[in-house]
């Protein structure tokens, strides 16, 4: 295992820059162990970092549906922009990945975070995916139509659906699709988003609980 850069310090040394994106990894204590390159980290399922951000629209949240070739989880809504913590980045630094993705930039002291949540999938047959998810909460009451900039690549569309039926999506009971509304850049569709078009996740129904505190304007409560 490579150890070169450190958690939070500098990056990965020129030596080992050929070998791809590299991640810091760590234990399942969060104790850091060393660098090593993105696809290793996935193959080897070792525990890595990343970042959640969840946008909070008027009453509803914005969704990110996930360009359709994705290697895992391809035409699904997930979190608003999410990505890894490359080696030797700080959880603060992954506010980029907002502008990466959708192309707006948010300052790191107006969002709000929920804590870490620890996550163990297997995106792929060929994968098992072990994260120490950082989630924030931003606010941005823009229309919808308004988020002219995001990255068509990686973003096949933006979702918004109420906070209410996004709760009773990621409850866990299977109660029919929700109405929504999505914007591919072009125009905006009514459509409904059905449970399992969502990416799972683990903390769900407490995001579901701080996005509602955070729409009233109270701090909300740690995942």
């Amino acid at each position: 295992m490579s150890t070169a850069g450190a958690g939070g310090g500098s990056a990965g040394s020129a030596a080992v820059a050929d070998l791809g994106e590299l991640l810091d990894v760590y234990d399942e204590r969060g104790r850091w162990l060393g660098v090593e390159p993105r696809d290793v980290v996935h193959r080897e399922g070792l525990w890595h970092r990343c970042f959640h951000l969840w946008v909070l629209s008027g009453d509803g949240v914005l969704l990110q549906r996930r360009a359709l070739d994705k290697e895992a989880f391809g035409g699904m809504l997930d979190a608003t922009a999410a990505g890894h913590l490359t080696a030797g980045e700080a959880v603060g630094d992954g506010v980029r990945e907002a502008e990466e993705e959708l192309g707006v930039a948010f300052e790191l002291a107006a969002l709000a975070s929920l804590g870490v949540h620890p996550l163990v999938d297997h995106p792929t047959p060929a994968t098992t995916n072990r994260e120490f998810q950082h989630v924030f909460l931003a606010r941005d009451d823009r229309p919808l139509e308004a988020w002219t900039d995001f990255d068509r690549v990686e973003v096949a569309a933006l979702a918004w659906i109420g906070l209410e039926h996004f709760a009773a999506l990621v409850a866990g009971a299977d109660l029919g699709p929700r109405p929504a509304r999505e914007w591919d850049g072009r125009r905006v569709a009514v459509t409904q988003i059905a449970r399992a078009e969502l990416v799972a996740a683990g903390y769900g129904p407490a995001l579901s609980v701080a996005l509602a505190r955070f729409a009233r304007g109270e701090p909300p409560a740690a995942i």
